[in-house]
């Protein structure tokens, strides 16, 4: 499957079909090698694969964003701190769920169509969905703090799960 067949398969919004193809085309994709990369077909799993990693990639940027706030004294109230100590631990959730998904797309890559991918299918869909269950946790610490900047980092953290989650739902077809 193409990035483009990829993306417009899962999306529904332009917002969200620009983040696929951002996410999954090579940066040069405008330029004539890039286009050719763009309408090479590719496993969906390697798709779901990369999406994962740029999730994993933001995660860890927003917690580093995060530990800055903290330690610079930029947060200073005892409550936002608390706040954002608990967003920190859906972000850890996230993190963890979204590695087993990393590895479960990579048995499900080897295996193609057997009894373990079968069953990989199963904990890719449990993982993303306790990935977006661990932002969904950092949004509803900081809810009581809209003008946080961590409130926006979720949020684009929240819609690459999502991206994950959706390219995911490709896999148990390709399987089978």
């Amino acid at each position: 499957m193409t990035a483009e067949r990829a993306c417009t398969a899962v999306t529904g919004t332009p917002h969200m079909r620009d983040l696929c193809l951002r996410t999954l085309l090579p940066s040069g994709a405008g330029t004539s090698s890039g286009t050719a990369a763009a309408a090479a077909p590719v496993p969906v799993t390697r798709y779901a694969a990369a999406a994962v990693q740029a999730a994993l990639g933001s995660y860890a940027a927003t917690v580093t964003a995060a530990t800055s706030l903290l330690d610079g004294g930029l947060v200073p109230a005892d409550d936002e701190k608390a706040a954002v100590g608990d967003c920190m631990v859906g972000y850890g959730r996230a993190r963890i769920a979204m590695a087993r998904v990393a590895g479960d797309l990579a048995l499900a890559a080897a295996d193609g169509c057997g009894d373990e991918a079968a069953a990989a299918a199963g904990l890719i869909r449990a993982g993303y969905t306790a990935g977006l269950r661990g932002m969904d946790g950092c949004r509803r610490s900081l809810i009581d703090y809209p003008a946080s900047p961590l409130i926006d980092r979720n949020l684009a953290d929240r819609n690459m799960t999502l991206l994950a989650a959706l390219l995911c739902n490709l896999v148990p077809a390709a399987l089978g």
